[in-house]
């Protein structure tokens, strides 16, 4: 018996390795989309272990979304298929604007709460905890995207907390000679790209490059902003004649951005060697980012992530040993317009704006605008050796240490503020001096972890894990986890999860200093959360599979902004949230060429400090999709995404009003043996909707409106 549950151990992983790698090169999205719901439900994942397993038998609740389904979707960009994961809203980020991921009531302000990786290897920065600001990542090179939803810090240690994303890019197998496309739009949106998979003096080799255009969305109208109460307020405190009247409100949010993605992997037996490289220019900061509306301010980055993974694979009796060496640099520069040019703004006596008329200390002119222009490097380095050792009967034991170096450098000039002399005058320089909103800071970070995969029955597998994590500014977390996995027969497998995850504070949340937004706080220690799951996948037949989820976690030290006097907020860790919920699953081929999938979250989460709802998040979610495959190569698809019951901010009258979304794709796939043709209408019936804003804003912020576009793709 112990060979044979060694046998079952260790092959079905091997295999479904072969198998999914097989699939991706060899299977068109025809034959993909042929594949039942339970085959589809067989699909490898390596996320919640490190080990493949089928997604039904993974030790953590997970989802993948193929290329071929996000084809089918029509999405281009990545946060339109996060929108479709169960549990997981995307929205905007109230301060920054870029895309925030909620899921399962959790968020924060800087979408520093969920993991991200490319290909397995971090690439959230320390500044803010996230991604590099202004990050809007295109779809055309992911082959799929794998999402943890719960904890996964005691694989992944720091910021796997509410989740993980991992973004899978397309292999020499996946791309298999030379593809190119185009897609074009209405607001002036457009992309170009050219993929190439081959073999070269013994590499697989896969590259790609993308890029992409975005104009401004004329139909996502900012009605009023903060420039339209300072204008109100100078009408009644100045005479009418000489009160500037300089808001760009009503006017449409500036979402205009270019982008250039490339990426470029090398395998070959033992190796592989990954680069990306994502830059973006001249992006606009879409509803402004001091609370009014900004069409001069411009900003530009660059992401640059290199990696090599080296492994032993087969060579050793018993055991494997992997290295992995990667290193991260961003470089982002922004040159914001507060205010627009011609402003009279109320300053208090530190020479920033304020909105309370006890703290005004005068009305200053802004002839060429409110200015702050400041730039943000990162520099991550870091290494990891990971030991599995599979000697013992029925076990996988991992052993991993590691190492990572983080390590921010700012620069800014502005013409307000603490340390100006000249108050809306010409912009001062400040780098390096004590009046700066942010300095240079770096920490190291060591780390040590422990899993075992233990098959003690023919349908019972248990991974417990620890991590040991020991940051050099605030201390160290120990972070455990189990998960019991049963196949209660073929068609019916049932989990129950517990784990353990931290959230570090980010450098913006440590030392922020001279604003009135908010003061960093040195002292902050880690945001805890301990999360328990109950997990049942069911596919009575072929054609229909069914899963259900039931979570409750609780956070402690949670980080956040109470008020620490009447001007200003510091961070400080607060009791916590704690939450519950469930998510539902269907995928159903009710018929040969009909499809029909989706899912349905609720939760209830609650603020331990106020003891009242978490504000802005949805408590209901529900996303569907019905496919139709009316010729062998033509295939389409409509979806819905409905959000529901969002509550406000204590003492915000904005309402948050329930909304949905419908879109429409049609695919043509290789047409003629070598054309693909896809068209799209993006919300469709031109919804409504809405996503929470600052205080700044009199109404809340309009999602994006009715899009088209058309797209071409040529293989060779």
């Amino acid at each position: 018996m112990p060979g044979a549950l060694k046998k079952r151990l260790f092959q079905p992983g091997l295999w479904l390795t072969l198998i999914g790698q097989a699939a991706h090169a060899e299977q068109s999205l025809n034959e993909l989309l042929d594949m039942s719901p339970a085959e589809l439900a067989n699909i490898s994942v390596a996320i919640a272990s490190g080990t493949a397993k089928p997604i039904a038998q993974s030790a953590a609740v997970t989802s993948v979304i193929t290329a071929e389904q996000i084809a089918a979707m029509g999405a281009t960009e990545l946060h339109e298929v996060l929108e479709t994961v169960p549990g997981m809203h995307v929205t905007i980020q109230p301060v920054t604007n870029d895309y925030s991921y909620t899921m399962r009531g959790i968020r924060n302000e800087t979408n520093s709460e969920v993991l991200l990786m490319i290909n397995g290897t971090r690439f959230s920065v320390p500044y803010q905890g996230t991604h590099m600001a202004g990050m809007i990542m295109p779809v055309e090179n992911i082959q799929r995207v794998e999402v943890i939803r719960g904890p996964g810090s005691a694989l992944y240690g720091a910021d796997a907390f509410a989740g993980v994303i991992n973004i899978v890019t397309k292999k020499a197998a996946d791309i298999d000679g030379l593809n190119v496309g185009a897609r074009g739009g209405n607001a002036d949106s457009k992309s170009a790209w050219g993929q190439y998979g081959g073999k070269w003096q013994g590499w697989d080799v896969a590259g790609s490059l993308q890029y992409s255009h975005n104009g401004a969305d004329p139909d996502r109208i900012i009605k009023a902003d903060a420039q339209s109460q300072i204008d109100r307020l100078l009408d009644t405190n100045i005479n009418p004649a000489f009160a500037p009247n300089v808001s760009l409100a009503p006017g449409p949010m500036q979402t205009q951005n270019e982008r250039w993605n490339g990426h470029l992997n090398l395998q070959r037996k033992h190796w592989d060697l990954g680069f990306w490289a994502f830059n973006e220019s001249d992006y606009s900061f879409r509803s402004g980012a001091f609370g009014a509306l900004d069409n001069r301010g411009k900003g530009n980055g660059s992401n640059y992530l290199a990696d090599i993974r080296y492994s032993t694979e087969d060579d050793l009796q018993d055991w494997e040993l992997q290295a992995h060496a990667s290193f991260l640099h961003t470089d982002v520069a922004a040159d914001i317009y507060g205010f627009p040019p011609g402003s009279i703004l109320p300053l208090d006596a530190s020479g920033n704006v304020t909105g309370q008329p006890g703290l005004i200390n005068a009305f200053v002119p802004f002839p060429n605008g409110l200015r702050f222009v400041a730039g943000f490097k990162n520099t991550v380095p870091s290494f990891e050796l990971t030991s599995i050792y599979k000697g013992f009967s029925n076990h996988i034991i991992r052993m991993i240490t590691g190492f990572r170096y983080e390590e921010l450098n700012t620069r800014e000039a502005r013409n307000y503020g603490v340390g100006i002399a000249n108050l809306g005058g010409p912009l001062q320089n400040l780098t390096d001096t004590p009046f700066t909103f942010l300095d240079d800071h770096h920490r190291d970070i060591w780390s040590a972890a422990f899993q075992d995969e233990w098959q003690f029955a023919p349908d019972w597998h248990l991974t417990t894990g620890l991590r040991f994590d020991h940051y050099s500014d605030f201390g160290s977390t120990l972070n455990p986890r189990a998960a019991l996995v049963w196949d209660v027969n073929e068609q019916f497998t049932s989990k129950l999860l517990y784990g353990q995850a931290y959230r570090a504070p980010s450098f913006l949340e440590q030392y922020q200093q001279n604003s009135t937004l908010f003061l960093g706080n040195p002292s902050l220690s880690p945001e805890t959360i301990a999360t328990t799951e109950l997990a049942f996948d069911y596919h009575p037949s072929k054609t229909l599979r069914t899963a259900l989820n039931l979570y409750h976690y609780e956070i402690h030290d949670l980080i956040s902004g109470p008020i620490a006097s009447s001007t200003t907020l510091t961070e400080q860790n607060t009791p916590g949230q704690d939450g519950y919920g469930s998510e539902f699953e269907w995928d159903w081929k009710f018929l040969p060429d009909w499809n029909l999938r989706g899912n349905y979250a609720w939760q209830f989460a609650r603020n331990e400090a106020t003891h009242t709802r978490v504000s802005n998040v949805p408590e209901h979610h529900v996303y569907s999709a019905l496919a139709w495959n009316f010729l062998p190569k033509w295939q389409i698809q409509t979806q819905i995404n409905w959000i529901g019951h969002r509550l406000s901010n204590p003492g915000d009258s904005r309402q948050l009003k329930d909304y949905e979304t419908v879109d429409l794709t049609l695919n043509a796939k290789k047409l003629m043996g070598y054309l693909d043709l896809t068209a799209s209408a993006r919300n469709l019936l031109d919804a409504r909707g809405t996503e929470p804003a600052t205080a700044s804003y009199p109404y809340n912020l309009p999602i994006s409106g009715q899009m088209f576009y058309f797209e071409v793709g040529l293989h060779y």
